[in-house]
């Protein structure tokens, strides 16, 4: 009966993990904004020599969760660098409660899509700033963390990028509507798997907003967190 109850789980979170995935896909293809769809084309050969390390570093603190009952995980980069062209290794922290482990892996290139129309903020203030592209990059990722760690783990899956080329043919970190309420960036759709373990959490992070995150948020403008996860790390948020 517990092989069984354990079956289940490994099941329900693989599918959980397959249909958040998948839905963010969607979402990325289909989405609910005219202003953001994507040309059909994937440009990844023609932005693979730009260094995107700068971009994929965060501008702001990760949000993220770990779990179904959403406990808060800071995830923090400590260096990204580019060891091939479509490839970058990273290397970071992970605090979940009082457990610290670090961990190293890769963000690989999968695509790279360009939007079919430009977005120059509210009131259109840049619109004469002489953007050439903007787009988004999608990527897959895995980072292992050291398995001498107390309750370590490899984390994975996929992630979106937004940037933008400027007058100057420099590609550049996307926050024109930093300003609207639905604004995000660097995020990061996966799991979790402890080592030793067939268990699977799902586990997401991002700037200024989390994937998938239910009623964790019920910010409006901004990210805010519901009352009722305050005892899972979240106590502490507004003052931080």
């Amino acid at each position: 009966m517990k092989k069984l109850i354990l079956l289940l789980i490994i099941l329900f979170a693989s599918v959980a993990y397959g249909n958040q995935t998948d839905e963010w896909i969607k979402q990325l293809e289909q989405p609910s904004w005219h202003s953001h769809e994507l040309k059909p084309e994937n440009y990844k050969s023609k932005y693979i020599n730009y260094d995107f390390s700068r971009l994929l570093m965060p501008r702001s603190k990760f949000l993220g969760y770990i779990g179904p009952n959403y406990k808060r995980i800071r995830i923090h980069f400590q260096s990204i660098r580019k060891s091939k062209p479509d490839t970058y290794n990273v290397k970071g922290t992970v605090v979940v409660g009082k457990n610290t482990c670090v961990f190293e892996g890769q963000i690989i290139i999968k695509q790279i899509r360009e939007f079919k129309q430009m977005h120059f903020g509210c009131d259109d203030e840049f619109i004469n700033a002489g953007f050439k592209a903007q787009g988004l990059l999608l990527g897959e990722y895995k980072f292992k963390e050291n398995p001498i760690h107390k309750h370590g783990g490899i984390f994975e899956g996929i992630m979106t990028l937004y940037w933008l080329i400027d007058k100057n043919n420099n590609i550049q970190y996307d926050k024109v509507e930093s300003y609207s309420d639905g604004y995000k960036n660097n995020q990061y759709i996966g799991t979790w798997n402890e080592y030793g373990s067939d268990i699977i959490k799902t586990c997401n992070w991002g700037e200024y907003r989390i994937p998938f995150s239910g009623d964790l948020d019920i910010g409006a403008g901004e990210f805010g967190v519901n009352p009722k996860y305050y005892n899972q790390g979240w106590n502490k948020f507004k003052m931080e």
